[in-house]
């Protein structure tokens, strides 16, 4: 098997940043989501934590999360503004080429479809010199954009070459979205898919589907919606996604537990998704991977 498409988010697991990557890596992943919060929250110093990351022997799947950037104006956008050169600058010394932007659901933020495509090309225009990539992400809750569909007319509006779409599929399946959506999007401009699932057969409300994702999310194939989450990624992979995976299960239980076991059920995941689910294979010459032949 090939696992180097998947990784797992460093806040899936509990202990210090030293830990958490060691755990990664013994799992066999490659890749490994950063907090910010990992990095200047280091007990020692910033330094410290952007040198455990760098000698890890993992590459970073981006930088998460820039919250609440877009739809504001005057002294609130340009302390936004501010607030994304500083996640820039961490993206760049952890060598991370993606930086996570999530839809805004401050009350403050202007709905204006013009004027959030113009402050996230704002943005991309920012990480364009370092190489960085932006990856907006919609959110049930967010006042500004809702969904992945409504964040891929955002971005088309704003016409970025390092402006693309990051898909939360916990977001898809708490909110219902049809599989079908996902032919209204252009796949290249996917940068990157979040994977998780839930025990819950339904979430009720928005606070219900706040404290799901916050705190009881688990891993795919551990979960309630197996088949939809599988179904999800089959079309979307046959849609011409070749991007990471990310696996973003925030679960309180879990940071009661030793991260290495954490990484060896993540490590579980990429096996169901893929040997049962893509039906991946070893890379061939000139391939990026075998797709299944019905």
């Amino acid at each position: 098997m090939n696992f180097n498409d998947f990784g797992i988010d460093s806040a899936s697991l509990a202990g210090s940043l030293e830990s958490r990557l060691a755990a990664a890596k013994r799992a066999g992943f490659t890749q490994i989501m950063i907090s910010a919060a990992d990095i200047v929250g280091h007990p020692q110093d910033t330094e410290t934590a952007v040198r455990a990351i760098r000698a890890s022997g993992l590459s970073v799947t981006g930088l998460e999360a820039l919250r609440d950037f877009e739809g504001l104006n005057g002294r609130m956008h340009d302390y936004k503004v501010d607030v994304a050169k500083s996640m820039l600058n961490l993206c760049d010394r952890i060598q991370s080429r993606l930086l996570l932007t999530e839809a805004s659901s401050s009350s403050h933020a202007d709905t204006d479809p013009e004027k959030i495509a113009q402050d996230l090309r704002k943005l991309a225009f920012l990480a364009l010199p370092k190489g960085i990539r932006i990856a907006f992400k919609g959110l049930s809750w967010s006042r500004t954009v809702k969904d992945f569909v409504s964040a891929a007319d955002i971005i088309a509006l704003a016409d970025c070459p390092n402006l693309g779409l990051a898909i939360d599929v916990f977001d898809v399946i708490a909110a219902g979205i049809p599989l079908d959506d996902l032919d209204a999007i252009f796949t290249p401009r996917v940068f990157l898919v979040q994977l998780s699932d839930f025990m819950l057969q339904e979430v009720r409300g928005t606070e219900e589907q706040l404290t799901t994702a916050s705190h009881f999310r688990v891993f795919p194939g551990e979960g309630a919606h197996s088949d939809i989450l599988s179904k999800f990624v089959v079309k979307l992979e046959d849609n011409g996604y070749f991007g990471n995976y990310s696996f973003d299960v925030y679960n309180t239980d879990y940071l009661q537990m030793p991260p290495e076991e954490i990484a060896q059920r993540a490590r579980r995941a990429a096996d169901w998704l893929g040997e049962t689910v893509l039906r991946r294979t070893l890379p061939v010459p000139n391939m990026a991977r075998l797709k299944s032949v019905d």
